[in-house]
């Protein structure tokens, strides 16, 4: 997101409007970012986000308010102290330059008003948030840099503040003239766009990129390659820039995942927003939602995984043990032929040549014997284990059965997690596995309004009948109890997907059954797929065994058409 030097010009200029307004309450959600309660007396109650958070460092006004520790850190509890109840005084931004300073109107230790400094850097990977006292030393700082961490730059308790310069860098708004534009730029090797970056204050790439669109220059131009005419152009865009920082004549705007203080004209499909705080806010909210999504989407996926080793793991041990079982029902022959044969086997002997005689040539056959038990006791040693084995076989094959149909319930999460693009999806899956005893369930520590379940995709097909369409067990599961005896179900043959419903009990039209059986392989684990058979039949013909896990069915009556996976997005109802 370009969170650039003339979008904090900006949200200063917004932030002006606050002066006057008092600080009521200081809290710090994350580790590196404040947030302070302000009340105005015309503007009423407002909230100001400072984040040195290095994935998303900024500045600006939210509506959203974040949950806080129950134990505030340090750095909390101190500006606490010097700031609650202080007065903001005056918003400065250090020329175009992404640090912003907080001038505000407190009492020291003895009561006297002063004036502190709440100075945010946004710079990345090192940004910073300090507050600096009126003799200009650092009270302290969010993140704290000693000489170990960097000698460039210290941050601690006590030491003169001192702003983040840039020597390679030219102050925009002090630009006059194209001549010293040029001074500026020249002596630059790669194109123009990252020259404007690399050696102006405050220039993003989207805002390089557009002042060489409005001063009609292409971004892989160099500026050795440059014309006079072609710097005055340029230059005037610069001073066009200066003018709109001066008089805070911002138009925020936003487009495709992105957002600028001004119109970009080189950019497609540009929406309009009142406030460039209000544009920030949103944007970073859909960046945090969507950051947070994937955070639980990687999550919940890595327990899915491991899950699904373990239980292919216990498969493979379960399959070995049955193997072994059935080669042990062999043995009750064994223990029969020594009982027969006593009177050949000799004592302590190791194994015995007998004579089968189940077996119509009279073979003979070796049998292995325990040295230190004598005849009957080997008989019955092979009795034992056949017994074992006759018993155990039910139960292994049953646990094998148990454990193929968790395989199959963990890889129908892990395809729904796959699947999954909003967090009430995610959210149910989570639930879902909870449910399941896969995660343990959360206390909840206060209330929150009851969420809304997901709704079912919804289709129409050629001939107007309705087809619906399961995204995650817990929709599966409803899309099941809610169907009528005779609706027609549909599912991807033998692979992990989606329920699919024909509402209506006639016989669905060739292309209806087509569409309906495109759908199921689409919302399958067989979406790349060429040919994939999906298998269909009426709901009725549809169980759930009784303990069975979130979306696992049996069906019978069914019949099986092939066809190629196809998401019918404009037939979405």
């Amino acid at each position: 997101m370009a969170y650039d030097g003339l979008v904090m010009a900006a949200i200063a200029a917004e932030l002006n409007a606050w002066c006057d307004a008092r600080i009521e309450k200081i809290f710090q959600p994350e580790a590196t970012t404040l947030s302070l309660l302000l009340h105005h007396r015309q503007l009423g109650k407002g909230r100001l986000i400072l984040s040195a958070n290095p994935r998303l460092p900024r500045v600006h006004l939210t509506t959203t308010k974040a949950e806080n520790p129950l134990t505030p850190p340090m750095f909390c509890m101190l500006l606490r102290k010097h700031l609650e109840g202080a007065k903001l005084l005056k918003v400065e931004q250090l020329g175009l330059e992404r640090v912003l300073t907080l001038n505000i109107s407190g009492k020291d230790e003895l009561g006297n008003l002063v004036t502190y400094r709440l100075i945010a850097e946004i710079m990345g990977r090192h940004s910073n948030i300090a507050l600096v006292g009126p003799d200009n030393k650092v009270i302290d700082s969010i993140i704290r840099v000693p000489p170990a961490m960097s000698s460039i730059r210290i941050m601690l308790p006590g030491i003169s503040y001192q702003y983040p310069g840039h020597q390679e860098r030219t102050d925009t708004l002090s630009i006059t003239n194209a001549q010293e534009l040029q001074v500026a730029l020249e002596n630059s090797a790669g194109n123009l766009s990252k020259t404007l970056v690399r050696r102006l204050t405050g220039i993003s790439p989207l805002l390089a990129n557009e002042l060489l669109a409005r001063a009609q220059l292409p971004t892989n131009i160099t500026a050795g390659e440059l014309t006079t005419r072609d710097w005055d152009r340029l230059w005037q865009e610069i001073a066009n820039l200066q003018t709109i920082v001066q008089t805070a004549n911002f138009s925020p705007s936003h487009f495709d995942n992105d957002y600028a203080a001004i119109n970009i004209t080189h950019k497609q499909a540009a929406a309009w927003a009142d406030s460039v705080n209000e544009l920030v806010d949103q944007q970073v909210r859909q960046k945090l939602e969507g950051s947070a999504l994937q955070q639980t989407k990687r999550r919940l996926h890595g327990i899915v995984k491991h899950l699904l080793q373990k239980e292919a793991r216990k498969l493979g041990n379960q399959e070995r043990e049955l193997a072994t079982m059935q080669e042990d029902l062999d043995l009750r022959l064994a223990g029969e032929l020594i009982l027969a044969n006593m009177h050949l086997i000799q004592p302590k002997a190791t194994k015995a040549e007998l004579v089968n005689y189940y077996d119509p040539e009279l073979a003979n056959v070796t049998i292995g014997l325990d040295p230190s038990l004598d005849a009957v006791q080997n008989a019955q040693r092979y009795f034992k284990r056949y017994e074992r084995a006759r018993n155990g076989i039910p139960i292994v094959e049953k646990n094998i059965a148990a454990t193929k149909r968790m395989l199959s319930y963990l890889q129908s999460l892990e395809d729904s997690l796959a699947r999954a693009e909003t967090a009430v999806l995610v959210q149910e899956i989570e639930a879902e596995m909870q449910q399941s005893g896969l995660l343990p369930t959360k206390q909840k520590t206060r209330k929150k309004e009851k969420e809304q379940p997901s709704t079912l995709l919804r289709f129409q097909s050629p001939s107007g009948r309705e087809i619906l369409v399961g995204r995650n067990n817990l929709q599966n599961e409803r899309l099941l109890r809610s169907a009528a005896p005779d609706d027609w179900w549909l599912h991807a043959k033998d692979i992990p997907g989606s329920h699919v419903l024909i509402k209506g009990s006639n016989e669905p039209d060739a292309p209806t059954l087509e569409m309906a059986a495109q759908l199921a392989a689409y919302y399958s684990q067989a979406r790349q797929g060429s040919k994939v058979p999906v298998d269909y039949t009426r709901r009725k013909h549809v169980k759930k065994p009784s303990g069975s896990p979130p979306g696992y069915v049996i069906y019978t009556e069914q019949k099986t058409v092939l066809v190629e996976p196809v998401g019918h997005e404009a037939s979405k109802l």
